[in-house]
């Protein structure tokens, strides 16, 4: 009997701390990528449209506006991953101890940037969405060329949207190296020199096609 009840003892299901953080972390590392890295790079992509002028922009940009359910669309896929990713991430953040002070290695420094950069692209999205989202949501009235043009005519935006949006294509690229790490696709040495230099092609390509945007709306309409 004594061994029947050993036999039928129920096991812990309960996750241990560090399974917990395991988990967390991958689900961290995975939001960054899909969705909220997917909607950046069609969100660039749609907004390229601007490169032939501000007619061209609005036009293309009609199947993003015109989607039904588009305030909870957005939540789904993007406002509740972002704020996931970036309270998460802020918890790592505060737990980080970086030694690029004492170690000067690439990897150390472009963890801190990874750091640095989470944070002003939290901002920046917050920033961005009150300017334009946010807008919409109180008065059902769309982000025009227009609106967007004056925005990119004051200095002081203009230099908040070039900082921002370089920290989120930054945040981004060096975030799909890290990402290829935790998800042991890029598991040796040599795999990872390789993946580290195409995220950094991506982020130089990236950064002209985003600076290249923000100046096209500085073009009169």
């Amino acid at each position: 009997m004594a061994e029947e009840a050993a036999i039928a003892k129920p096991v812990a299901t309960r996750m241990t701390a560090d399974e917990r953080h395991w988990l967390l972390r991958r689900l961290h590392s995975l939001s960054g990528i899909v969705p909220i890295g997917g909607f950046l790079f069609f969100h660039l992509f749609e907004n390229a449209y601007v490169l032939h002028g501000g007619e061209a922009w609005w036009r293309e940009t009609e199947f993003t506006r015109s989607l039904p359910f588009q305030v909870a669309i957005e939540a789904l896929l993007l406002w509740i991953p972002i704020t996931f990713h970036a309270v998460y991430g802020l918890i790592i953040t505060a737990q980080a101890q970086p030694n690029v002070g004492h170690y000067a290695y690439a990897r150390n420094t472009n963890y801190t940037l990874q750091r640095i950069t989470g944070i002003l692209a939290f901002l920046f999205i917050g920033f961005h969405f009150i300017n334009t989202r946010g807008w919409y949501y109180l008065t059902g009235v769309e982000s025009t060329y227009q609106k967007m043009h004056m925005t990119m005519m004051n200095p002081v935006y203009l230099s908040a949207y070039l900082i921002g949006t370089l920290a989120c294509v930054y945040h981004l690229t060096n975030g799909i190296f890290t990402f290829t790490i935790t998800w042991g696709i890029a598991a040796g040495p040599r795999a990872q020199t390789l993946v580290n230099r195409a995220c950094l092609a991506a982020f130089v390509v990236l950064a002209i096609v985003s600076v290249s945007i923000l100046v096209a709306f500085r073009a009169p309409a």
